[in-house]
């Protein structure tokens, strides 16, 4: 592990140097991200045990949750399948749904995608768990030709989100414009990771139990 003190590794002094430098309004924007090289030095911190996470390979390469159910290449409509089994006898609290990337990649109609994540909110909300439904975040492979589509599918998620007056994530918004934050335009990188982290503490009680 590099010490805080390696030539490799900024200092995290200095990150917070140049943040304070910048308009209070960027500089409040930046801090995650200057705090960076402080949450990798210390080792990454996990969610608490009552809060799962449901998805795809984006969750299940996420290291931020203790109970992970992110499942490689899976659709909404396979995390709905295993959805009830999943979540059951757990003493869970809420479940994190972040679904929707792989059905676009794959062409499925965002009217199927939404109607998946509603059942998976209704299961959950029936089980006696709080579901906190997601914004996907941006594809940038296939040269960002999907873009539209995520548009489209994210407009859907808000509006189902806002219907119910279910909590709901933005990972949209902080990772758009970022394509150096993703390893393959799909996946990200660790900076990725750390912005999802910071925006989902800032909605869900990640810590306590």
């Amino acid at each position: 592990m590099l010490s805080l003190n390696s030539p490799f590794l900024p200092h995290p002094n200095d990150s917070m140097n140049r943040v304070m430098r910048l308009p209070l309004r960027t500089a409040l924007c930046l801090l995650p991200l200057a705090l960076t090289p402080c949450i990798t030095a210390c080792g990454r911190v996990k969610a608490n045990s009552h809060v799962a996470f449901m998805g795809d390979s984006l969750t299940e390469m996420w290291t931020l949750p203790r109970v992970n159910l992110g499942r490689y290449g899976q659709t909404t409509a396979q995390m709905l399948k295993r959805f009830p089994v999943d979540i059951a006898n757990k003493n869970l609290h809420s479940v994190i749904i972040l679904g929707g990337t792989n059905d676009i990649l794959l062409g499925i109609d965002p009217a199927t995608t939404v109607s998946n994540l509603g059942r998976m909110a209704d299961i959950a909300a029936s089980s006696g768990v709080e579901p906190v439904l997601c914004e996907i975040p941006p594809i940038y492979a296939r040269q960002g030709t999907l873009a539209p589509q995520v548009a489209e599918l994210n407009r859907r998620i808000t509006a189902l989100a806002a219907s119910r007056n279910l909590r709901f994530v933005d990972f949209y918004d902080p990772l758009n414009g970022h394509p150096a934050y993703f390893s393959d335009g799909v996946h990200m990188r660790r900076r990725g990771y750390l912005v999802m982290d910071w925006t989902l503490e800032q909605k869900v009680s990640l810590f306590q139990g």
